[in-house]
């Protein structure tokens, strides 16, 4: 998952934590909403927050203009701050331990525990340091599929930072892995710590819009991560599970929790069946595989 570009900006309505997330969960039969991208925070109960992003200002001022709140709440509209919030905020994380992987910066020090998987993760640009919950779901959900048969073929469709990639380099040495992205700075992330942790050899990357890329086409793959938004992995819904082999694995995240049924029905509607869910905060990951 990438990190949101410079352009992008944000209305914020501030008011009943409970209002505004039914008005949210209302939105989901929404085909085409103007906004990117849709998240509703508790801010201090009863209190909370939702926040819409849009591509641009005049996006964004058309809905800020549309959409009167109720009284009791509040609104404003304004960029996204073009910040390297990793960068900022990475030294003051603490280490994210998920099964045996163990996710941390270079100013932690790794316990002497031959079972653990280290992934180095220093500051970047690109979304997925692990700490967030739709990363460490994901490797959680990786973590319980490699007590079945191994994948030999990998994708990590919006591979972020590289950090499910690269666990998947390091404890499948003979699969074959493909990290993609449609970020650019993200792919260089990717590629400069799959260098860090000794794994670039075993990846190959490329930046990438969805499925339209070549090193896409008729392929098929045992395990595929999509730690994308609930919007995109229902627009991709049918190039996804077309990607997948017979017996293979398909890992959903950056998935809201009152989202995931409208997920999980558009992709029981391509052939697939739920298996699994985790829950990490507000987020929810879907295990799921091809129906028998």
């Amino acid at each position: 998952m990438s990190a949101v570009g410079h352009e992008v900006w944000q209305v914020n309505i501030i008011g009943s934590f409970e209002a505004l997330k039914d008005w949210a969960n209302e939105q989901d039969d929404q085909e085409e909403a103007p906004w990117l991208a849709l998240s509703v925070f508790e801010e201090k109960l009863p209190e909370g927050r939702l926040q819409l992003l849009f591509v641009d200002e005049l996006s964004a001022s058309d809905f800020a203009q549309s959409y009167v709140p109720g009284a009791g709440f509040t609104q404003d509209c304004r960029p996204l701050v073009d910040e390297n919030w990793i960068a900022k905020s990475l030294e003051g994380l603490p280490v994210v331990r998920a099964g045996r992987f163990y996710v941390h910066g270079a100013h932690h020090e790794v316990p002497d525990d031959p079972a653990l998987v280290s992934i180095l993760i220093e500051a970047g640009e690109a979304f997925g340091t692990g700490h967030h919950g739709t990363t460490k779901g994901c490797l959680l959900a990786f973590e319980d599929t490699l007590n079945t048969a191994p994948p030999a073929s990998v994708l990590d469709l919006g591979a972020g930072a590289g950090i499910l990639a690269m666990a998947a380099a390091i404890v499948l040495p003979r699969a074959n892995i493909l990290a993609t992205d449609i970020d650019p700075i993200a792919v260089a992330v990717a590629r400069k710590n799959a260098i860090i942790n000794g794994v670039d050899d075993r990846i190959r990357m490329a930046v990438a819009d969805g499925f339209a890329h070549e090193s896409l086409k008729n392929k098929r793959f045992d395990l595929i991560f999509a730690n994308i938004l609930a919007n995109p992995l229902i627009t991709l819904a049918r190039e996804i599970t077309s990607a997948l082999t017979p017996s293979a694995t398909l890992i959903l995240s950056g998935i809201l929790d009152h989202q995931a049924a409208r997920v999980r029905t558009a992709y029981e509607g391509q052939g697939v069946e739920f298996t699994r869910e985790y829950a990490l905060g507000e987020w929810r990951v879907l295990v799921m595989k091809p129906l028998a």
